[in-house]
């Protein structure tokens, strides 16, 4: 094992006993909850089969490549050059393919490893807006923070929504002496997906002025003192998240045509001077991806880098640059008596290709209530969208990459402290494992 790996375990070993420690060993007991064993179960799993398969790491990579010697950072920098290389060169040699192979078996073991943490995994299916009974550490300072914006005293209720992993969210109840406010608090948490609230409060701002149902935001909050972490308090939406109604379905897919449709400088404020061309906007992405998973982990990933100059090589745009919402389909809007009220979470929209949205959409969001070809079907039917088969594809390949970067971030916070939850160690791993498996995918079909 290497020293960088060495390193790597004892943070790792550290944030899983504060996650033990803080979190779950302390409700231990008669009263134990079932998730809360079956997630203990999973990490101690996890943990174990990762030091078991970690002496084999280092040694199987350095004897591919030459380089008995090399610590690891060194092993995966040159593999990551080799793959890219071979990309740029569109050729194909002895030794890329001895490495991509180990590298492709490796994964394979991590995803076995990482399968107890998947187990544990409570995922992001829609939730209506429940209310946790749960003390609220923010309530003195926000209490405080709302009679300031207000300007007079103010009673206030919070509690704790429920569902999503970007941003910790507050249901407030804010009385004053003429009204009662019904508001919701977007907190960041360290830059879970590498996103931030500022950006995303903008964007919605704009897109809502501009006639478009977003959640009207009443104040951007980026002094990190009265929280601990930037927030936003935007008012909240009637509506349900839950969809039992396929007509709903078919609505929202004709409205998010519709913000496709939008002159896409309405979000200047948030996300800045729209990219020149759709090829612009593809590097854009990569590059911004690329950053944010090298920010979050310690060594360079050779199979995702690879596969982020694939992309940048043969990913071609299917239309003009649009604003991208980033994360559609259900469970990201809410509806009343069939009409939508409101697109939710739009920290990750940014310039792009619609056929992002449509992909994320079918491929990835949604494929447990549909298969691709349905979706694909509705979309052509509701929304006048069509995509042959090979750019469908090498777009869900961008939605694999996107994904396999920002579930990186996860991963970073838990090791960092900032959150030590189950559900972090899970996507920073097992998620990022399987978008990184379906990426290699799809590159290799493709290639």
């Amino acid at each position: 094992m290497s020293r960088s790996q060495s390193n790597h375990d004892v943070a790792l070993w550290r944030s899983v006993q504060a996650t033990l420690e803080d979190q779950i060993i302390p409700v231990l007991g008669p009263g134990i909850e079932r998730d809360n064993a079956r997630q203990l179960t999973g990490v101690a799993r996890y943990v174990l089969a990762r030091e078991a398969d970690s002496a084999e790491r280092d040694s199987g990579l350095a004897d591919t490549l030459g380089m008995p010697d090399a610590e690891e950072a060194e092993l995966l920098s040159r593999a990551a050059d080799l793959l890219v290389e071979n990309v740029t060169a569109n050729g194909s040699s002895t030794d890329v393919t001895a490495v991509r192979k180990h590298l492709l078996d490796r994964l394979a073991v991590d995803i076995a490893d990482a399968a107890p943490l998947l187990e544990t995994f409570s995922g992001h299916a829609p939730v209506e807006a429940s209310e946790d009974a749960v003390e609220v550490p923010e309530l003195g300072a926000l209490t405080t923070w709302f009679a300031a914006k207000i300007g007079e005293p103010v009673d206030l209720g919070l509690s704790v929504m429920v569902g999503g992993h970007s941003r910790r969210m507050l249901n407030a109840k804010v009385t004053t002496s003429s009204e009662v406010l019904e508001l919701i608090v977007r907190i960041e948490q360290g830059g879970m997906f590498g996103t931030e609230g500022t950006s995303e409060a903008r964007v919605m701002k704009e897109v809502s002025e501009a006639g478009y149902p977003a959640p009207n935001v009443r104040w951007i909050e980026t002094d990190e003192s009265v929280l601990g972490q930037p927030f936003f308090v935007m008012d909240r939406v009637p509506g349900t998240p839950v969809v039992e109604d396929p007509a709903v379905i078919d609505t929202y897919v004709a409205k998010l045509h519709e913000l496709h449709q939008l002159d896409p400088v309405v979000a200047t404020a948030g996300l800045g001077p729209v990219p020149e061309s759709g090829e612009a906007a593809i590097s854009a992405m990569i590059d911004h991806w690329l950053g944010i998973y090298r920010d979050s982990v310690e060594h360079r990933i050779p199979l995702l880098e690879e596969c982020a100059e694939w992309l940048r090589v043969n990913l071609r745009p299917t239309g003009p640059v649009v604003l991208v919402h980033g994360d559609p389909g259900p469970g990201n809007f809410l509806h009343v008596d069939g009409e939508i009220t409101a697109l939710t979470d739009w920290e990750l929209a940014h310039y792009g290709d619609a056929a992002e949205d449509w992909t994320y959409f079918g491929a990835i969001r949604a494929r447990r209530m549909h298969d691709a070809a349905t979706w694909r079907s509705i979309f052509t039917e509701h929304a006048g969208v069509t995509f042959d088969d090979e750019d469908w594809l090498a777009w869900e390949g961008f939605n694999q990459f996107k994904g396999a970067c920002v579930n990186l971030t996860a991963l970073r916070i838990f090791n960092e402290g900032v959150i030590t939850t189950p559900n972090l160690l899970a996507i920073g791993t097992a998620v990022h494992l399987r978008f990184l498996n379906r990426l290699t995918e799809i590159v290799g079909q493709l290639r």
